[in-house]
Parts: structure tokens; C-alpha cells; sequence
């Protein structure tokens, strides 16, 4: 009899470990798109999650995007814990499945924020945002934060009716903006700052050959925004894994190498709130947005 009941206990205790053992572990996803500075691709983020299954003790996989819509897709569906987006498409998500935003990437002066720049060319009579009245301003998409959002709303705030006072492009890119004022296409190019370092290569020149007009508000930066359902613990977590692993040597270069960020700082909605203003003054609508 007690062998029987041994025998059962034993059965008993190794149904009861495979029905646990048998259960889904927690695993964590990342979404990202897979670009860096818009044109280099970004062939694997492994390295990147198994630093973060190390600082986590849970597995993180990657979620990969398309586009940054994926990305705001994926957290609102549950496909995605957690990503790497931009200013416009964190606000997006938030209003759309409450995501939070945790961090705010640095750029290599270590800030948190960056702007556009206008340029005009070193012969022009424009002295002034005034002077842009009757000109030909080169944006460069209308679903670009810093190359049409921020600018655009900038010369509103100056007083100058888009549709009414200028005429404009869409270039398709920042160097291509630079091409065109270079070319004598366009009066002004809005561009990232400097793109003018950044793009020597093709127009060496560029530097002498235009000045700067003025600059935009402060955009902050990409965004570590987290699913709207995720606990409060496991968010505090998250975020302290990645501003560990932006202190370690192996964790800045790879951050780097992949999205072009020199680390992080905590962040709150309210720093995203100035994206929400500047929709405002352009009249987009973020339920629209896509």
C-alpha cells in the first residue's frame, strides 16, 4: 500500500513539474524598424536582446517593423511589449492604446532633443523669416517631424500662411533639399542640423556657398515606449535594464552602431507634449495619422 502510494505521489509530482515546465515562459518583445539614420540597414538587434534577457532574467526577442506604424500597430495588439519610435508615432500610440513612453534616446552632444535648421543660399536677400514670404521653401515630406512638422509650424509662429504666403516642395530627403537650394530650385531647405557636415561628400562646397536663416523648437528624440497594459514593475524594469546597459562599454556600442543613440534618459508624456502643440498648429489630425 505505501508503495502504491509513493508511486502515486511521484506520478502525482511529475504531472504537476511537466504542467508547469509545460507552460509558455515569459517572453519579452522589442519593436524596431530596421534602419539606422535612414539608410543603413540594421542586419540583427540579437546582441542588443540578449543583453537585455541577461539584465531582465526573461527572454527578449525582436519584433521587426516595416515602418514605425508596425511598431505602434504591435504595441497596441500586443505584438509588441515594447519599441524604438519617433516623437509623432509615440503620440500616436499613446492615444491609441495608452503606451508610455520611458525613455528619451541622447544624441552623440548628449541631448535629448534635436532640431531643423532653415538655410538659405550665401547670395540670397533673405535676411529674415519675413523675407520667406513669395519664396520657395523645400520641405521634405509631409510625414517627416523634422523636415516638415516642426518647420512648418515654426513659419506659422512667424506669421506666414503656408498655403498662402509661399510656395513649397517635398524634396523626398534632407539631402536632397540641400541639392535643390544648391541648384537654385528652391529659396530656402529645411534640413536636419548640420546636414551640411553630414552630406560634404556630395556637395563640399555647400558650406560656403549657404548660411543659416534660423532654427526650429527643440524635437525630442526617439522614444522607449512601452505597451499601455504592461505593469508598472515590469516598465520600471525595462527601463532601468536599458539605462544599464547604456553604461556598459559593449552596450554603448552597440546601441550606436545600431540606432545611432548615445544613450538614455527617464522620460515622461509631458516631454512628447510639444508634438501635440505643434500638430495643433498644422492642423493634422493624430487619429488620421498613419
Amino acid at each position: 500500500m505505501k508503495k502504491i502510494i509513493t508511486v502515486l505521489l511521484i506520478i502525482s509530482m511529475t504531472l504537476a513539474f511537466t504542467a508547469c515546465g509545460g507552460q509558455d515562459e515569459e517572453v519579452i518583445t522589442m519593436g524596431f524598424v530596421p534602419m539606422r539614420d535612414g539608410d543603413t540597414l540594421i542586419e540583427s538587434v540579437e546582441p542588443l536582446t540578449d543583453l537585455l534577457s541577461e539584465e531582465l532574467g526573461v527572454e527578449v526577442k525582436g519584433f521587426t517593423a516595416t515602418n514605425y506604424v508596425g511598431v505602434v500597430e504591435g504595441l497596441g495588439s500586443g505584438q509588441v511589449d515594447f519599441g524604438f519610435i519617433p516623437p509623432l508615432a509615440y503620440v500616436l500610440a499613446n492615444q491609441e492604446s495608452d503606451a508610455e513612453v520611458v525613455l528619451t534616446s541622447l544624441n552623440r552632444n548628449g541631448e535629448a532633443f534635436y532640431r531643423s535648421q532653415f538655410l538659405v543660399r550665401e547670395d540670397s536677400d533673405i535676411e529674415d523669416f519675413q523675407d520667406v514670404i513669395g519664396k520657395t521653401v523645400g520641405f521634405v515630406d509631409p510625414s517627416s517631424t523634422s523636415g516638415y512638422l516642426f518647420p512648418g509650424a515654426f513659419l506659422v509662429t512667424e506669421g506666414i500662411d503656408l498655403e498662402r504666403d509661399i510656395q513649397y516642395i517635398y524634396s523626398g530627403g534632407h539631402d536632397q533639399s540641400l541639392q535643390l537650394l544648391l541648384n537654385g530650385d528652391i529659396d530656402v531647405a529645411v534640413t536636419f542640423v548640420d546636414a551640411r557636415e553630414r552630406y560634404s561628400q556630395d556637395f563640399p562646397d555647400a558650406m560656403d556657398r549657404t548660411r543659416l536663416l534660423g532654427y526650429t523648437d527643440d524635437i525630442p528624440n526617439i522614444s522607449v515606449t512601452v505597451s499601455g497594459s504592461m505593469e508598472e514593475e515590469r516598465r520600471g524594469q525595462i527601463q532601468e535594464a536599458l539605462l544599464t546597459i547604456a553604461e556598459r562599454e559593449d552596450g554603448k556600442e552597440l546601441l550606436q552602431e545600431l540606432f545611432n543613440m548615445h544613450g538614455f534618459v527617464p522620460a515622461t508624456d509631458a516631454d512628447y507634449e510639444v508634438i501635440r502643440t505643434t500638430a495643433e498648429i498644422m492642423n493634422i489630425d493624430l487619429r488620421a495619422e498613419n
